[in-house]
């Protein structure tokens, strides 16, 4: 009894069973193997009569489409019929081709193939034969052609009676096949359980712990590299003693390739490495080999795409249980930290750049535009004081027109040097009282709104961080633009208003975040504009009016733009014709 419980539990009875279990699955797979090859012989022998049959059907019906298009011609002497009988013969003649292939196994359908391709060559014939008279070739076809025709049907009708029986009795032998299909199937699986079913319970008694133990080792495996993954990193090991290395699956995955892509030695990485940082990677795998360490290194690579990606490694010695030693690395995709910094720089290149050009724009527009400018309003002073009653009308006419022209160049200049100065984000933020802000614009238009009987009402405005004089010109700006498109047979109004948003709650704000921002609305009783305009009008140059209509030059909402903008901040418009127009502002809360 003691040496059957030690049997039992012996290595000895697993074999057996294994081998036996095996033997069994091996044999019964090989014979329900043997029964499915024919199996599929009898499948194939069953399409093989229907294809042949349908070759032989196709035979039939391509003859009948060159008789119809050769009639046609007759009858109605229109070449285009033609073009049926001459298809036809090439698809009888490809058919033909294939019946010869697939009937080449069968001695008696190729020997009435013969036959049949005989009466079909002398079909045509007929067909080729040419006679002036049209009745003569009537009488000719009915004796003839006719009966070539009908000796043809027969032939055909003979072949496909000759596929029935074939088909009959190979769909006799693949019925008879396929009924004992089932009956191997099931005795594959119940063969194949009943061990597998035994396997399971002599495995499962003696690894179960083993089991347990793996499983937790999995998940923790799996969070590793599911955390590689994510940070983008991998990690390798290098064994001094027995000088092997091994990655993890993420480091193949850094170099563009599938897990164990290539085989993981030093030779087969510095494959990958750039031709530049060559010598960076020699030099760090010898300090790893002399000194035991790796230090932090930044290198690239190239993937078997071509693509470069930017590499850091660093490793750490470590001496398991058996005294070896054995570097532990980690190596981390950096390319896209690499590639902002880049960018960040050719921005600030860039940024520095446009900022010399604005600071030589300012000054030619300061000196040498200004400067002919006020030359020419210097003498064209001249001349109103001591040569315009000298002048002819016509004369008078054209020094009134240079006149305004000088004018709206010299508010150009203006306003394009103000345009300029909103480009400058340099200066230091400070806190600013938007109410004092509107004081101060109040006072500069003073005698443009006396002039013109303008009327601005505020609500208590916030404080905000900006730049002052920014600001300052920002309010006059939208103030100016109220006034200056008024209805002319109504005073202008604004009314400057102001409430604290959410800015997921606002659709004119580009942030999904719940940031606070102060919501300012300038509102007139102006002209308005057609909504299809509300972007158009904070565009440089952009005017929405005749230049004689309504004096500007279609800077002052693009400066109102680059205003906000500088403070993080968004603008936008709302009008209709003959409505008035509203400008909302949103600037972030202190």
């Amino acid at each position: 009894m003691l040496k059957i419980i030690n049997l039992h539990k012996s290595p000895l009875l697993l074999r057996i069973v294994f081998v036996v279990s095996l033997a069994a699955i091996l044999f019964t797979a090989a014979v329900s193997y043997k029964h499915i090859i024919n199996l599929n012989k009898s499948r194939d022998l069953v399409i093989h009569s229907y294809e042949v049959q349908l070759e032989l059907e196709r035979v039939i019906s391509y003859i009948k489409d060159g008789e119809t298009g050769y009639r046609g011609y007759l009858l109605y002497g229109d070449t285009l019929f033609l073009d049926s009988y001459t298809h036809s013969r090439k698809k009888v003649d490809n058919a033909f081709f294939r019946l010869q292939k697939i009937t080449a196994d069968n001695q008696s359908q190729q020997k009435k193939l013969k036959e049949l391709h005989h009466l079909i060559v002398l079909r045509y014939t007929y067909f080729n034969k040419k006679y002036e008279d049209k009745d003569l070739y009537k009488k000719y076809y009915e004796s003839n052609g006719k009966i070539v025709m009908d000796q043809i049907r027969k032939k055909v009708d003979e072949m496909i009676s000759l596929e029935n029986k074939l088909l009959e009795r190979r769909e006799y032998h693949f019925n008879d096949s396929l009924s004992y299909t089932p009956l191997y199937a099931l005795l594959v699986i119940f063969i194949t359980l009943f061990f597998i079913i035994l396997a399971y319970i002599k495995i499962n008694s003696d690894f179960k712990r083993i089991e347990q133990s793996n499983s937790k080792l999995k998940v923790s495996q799996e969070s590793i590299k599911q955390a590689e993954i994510l940070g983008n990193y991998s990690s390798w090991t290098w064994n001094m003693e027995k000088n092997e290395i091994q990655f993890s699956d993420n480091q193949f995955r850094l170099h563009g390739l599938e897990p164990q892509s290539f085989e993981a030695t030093v030779a087969d990485f510095l494959k990958f490495v750039h031709p530049e940082d060559m010598e960076i990677a020699a030099n760090s795998i010898n300090n790893v080999i002399n000194n035991e360490s790796l230090p932090t290194i930044n290198y690239r690579i190239i993937r078997k795409d071509g693509a470069v990606r930017h590499l850091r490694s660093v490793g750490k010695l470590f001496i398991n249980r058996f005294d070896e030693k054995i570097i532990i690395g980690t190596t981390q995709d950096v390319t896209e930290d690499i590639l902002k910094k880049i960018i960040l720089h050719e921005k600030n290149a860039d940024l520095e750049r446009n900022n010399k050009e604005l600071v030589e724009f300012n000054y030619a527009a300061s000196h040498d535009l200004q400067e002919p400018l006020r030359k020419i309003q210097t003498f064209i002073s001249r001349i109103n004081e001591k040569e315009k009653d000298h002048l002819t009308e016509t004369g008078k006419e054209y020094l009134e027109r240079i006149v305004v022209a000088a004018s709206r160049m010299r508010v150009l200049i203006d306003d394009l040097l103000q345009y300029s100065r909103t480009n400058k984000t340099d200066s230091s933020f400070e806190e600013v009282d938007l109410n004092d802000t509107a004081y101060a614009s109040i006072q500069e238009l003073s005698q443009l709104m006396e002039e013109t009987n303008a009327t601005v009402h505020f609500e208590e405005l916030p404080k905000v961080k900006g730049i002052p004089f920014q600001l300052r010109q920002l309010f006059i700006n939208l103030i100016n633009n109220s006034i200056k498109y008024r209805k002319l047979n109504q005073p202008p109004i604004i009314t400057v208003a102001c409430d604290k948003v959410k800015a997921n709650e606002e659709d004119n704000i580009e942030d999904n975040s719940t940031r606070m921002y102060h919501k300012i609305t300038f509102l007139d009783n102006g002209i308005g504009f057609h909504p299809d305009d509300s972007k158009k009008i904070f565009l440089l140059f952009n005017r929405l009016h005749a230049k004689d209509s309504y004096q500007g030059t279609g800077v002052g909402l693009a400066i109102c733009k680059k205003i906000v903008k500088n403070h993080y901040g968004f603008i936008c418009a709302e009008g209709q014709p003959d409505e008035g127009a509203k400008i909302i502002i949103y600037l972030p809360t202190a």
